[in-house]
């Protein structure tokens, strides 16, 4: 006889092995709730705490505070759809990687060295950094658009 809690279990398991993409969306959605959560806590920090030595990164908080604050719904929404349109994991996966790519190709220009005088939020405005940045943000919009397109065409392709 199996117990209630492992039948319970495997009833909100169902399906996940033959989907392990909707695995991926809700992890990465966790991770932008737990952002969410450090970030509301260090902003909170740096208010109450005037002379707090965070006040110097206040924008990169709010930046990626305001950014998790933004995927969340997005992986949600998508994996929903994806999930009643039965989108194949091939098109699922282009929206994780193009921002995947985006923070990638950022983040290797945030490790290159920074023209004298540059704020460090705005390093990727001026140099390599700038090019890498925008071959990041380029791969995003190809990927949005590919999500946006691959959504239209499920919505309305006929159903067999």
């Amino acid at each position: 006889m199996q117990h209630s809690t492992g039948r319970a279990w495997q009833c909100l398991t169902v399906g996940f092995k033959e989907r392990p993409l909707l695995k991926v969306y809700l992890v990465l959605t966790a991770v932008h709730i737990v952002s969410l959560v450090v970030t509301g806590i260090l902003w909170t920090i740096v208010d109450l705490a005037k002379q707090s030595p965070l006040r110097a990164h206040l924008r990169d908080i709010r930046a990626v505070h305001f950014g998790s604050l933004y995927l969340v719904p997005w992986f949600l929404g998508l994996a929903w759809a994806f999930e009643r349109l039965n989108v194949p994991a091939i098109h699922q996966v282009v929206f994780p990687l193009g921002l995947g790519l985006l923070v990638t190709f950022s983040s290797i220009g945030y490790i290159l060295p920074r023209p004298k005088g540059l704020d460090p939020f705005y390093y990727w405005t001026q140099g390599p950094a700038k090019i890498l940045a925008l071959i990041g943000l380029a791969c995003l919009v190809l990927a949005l658009c590919w999500t946006a397109g691959v959504l239209t065409w499920f919505a309305f392709a006929p159903t067999t």
